[in-house]
């Protein structure tokens, strides 16, 4: 089994489903939300279940038209500032929801970035000439829409919030507060004494240890995501018991697969 949880979009999930069927793979709905954070990156996944209900299908529809609004606010700030593309060739690149790839790999395309490292460390990333914020909401406000909808939260990477000790326990009660479920330990790019960091934040706050590859495109092997293989979430990973645990509580997850 696996999971699908793209950034802000359910797009990809029908298909997946689909093909899953074909292969003998049972794979769970979800989505990366993207959430307001004023230092680092909150993102959270959503398990959900499938049919995934139309209220929240609507709401991240919406979100969708934010992320695309966003690019487009970029391209014309790169035009402005002599870094000439076109925002049809930067559409073309997106077979779903749009993001700041899309963006970087035009400009790669372009001759104005070598690759997307460039991209992102000279003019797209935050802090640069060309970088729009998003239009993020309040990870509470996240949380509670996909666990209206059935979902199971769990807080991706942890480490991008870029907090530790207590103000990341004190965030982390936060999130409870507001529904969280789990929080992601195990990661292919996390050593072990990381990995039992977050081990023991989750116990703290009575969380399910949830575990990602965080993998994102088979052409991106070669790069600084490299290490992101599908599957990969690091040694030792998910225990036995906290991998039975995680499954019984994710939505529609056959117990077959539980144990």
């Amino acid at each position: 089994m696996l999971a699908l949880t793209d950034h802000d979009t359910l797009q990809g999930i029908a298909e997946a489903q689909a093909t899953g069927v074909e292969h003998g793979v049972h794979v769970v709905a979800g989505i990366e939300l993207s959430a307001k954070y004023s230092a680092g990156q909150c993102h959270l996944l959503a398990w959900l279940p499938s049919p995934v209900p139309e209220a929240f299908c609507a709401w991240t529809r919406s979100r969708e038209v934010d992320r695309e609004r966003r690019a487009e606010e970029m391209v014309r700030r790169l035009n402005e500032q002599g870094f000439t593309i076109a925002w049809d060739d930067v559409r073309a690149r997106a077979a779903g929801n749009l993001g700041r790839p899309h963006v970087a790999d035009t400009l790669i395309a372009a001759g104005h970035c070598t690759d997307r490292s460039d991209a992102f460390e000279r003019l797209i990333g935050r802090g640069c000439s060309a970088y729009v914020g998003s239009g993020k909401i309040d990870p509470e406000a996240a949380i509670e829409q996909a666990v209206a909808a059935g979902a199971l939260v769990s807080l991706a990477h942890p480490y991008t919030l870029e907090l530790e000790g207590q103000p990341l326990s004190d965030f982390v009660g936060r999130l409870v507060d507001a529904g969280l479920g789990a929080l992601e330990a195990h990661r292919g790019d996390q050593d072990e004494a990381r990995q039992a960091e977050y081990c023991a934040l989750a116990e703290r706050h009575g969380l399910l240890v949830s575990a990602g590859s965080d993998f994102h495109a088979l052409d991106l092997e070669g790069g600084p995501r490299g290490k992101r293989k599908l599957g990969r979430i690091g040694v030792p990973g998910l225990s036995p018991e906290a991998r039975e645990r995680l499954l019984s509580r994710l939505p529609g997850v056959p117990a077959s697969l539980v144990r």
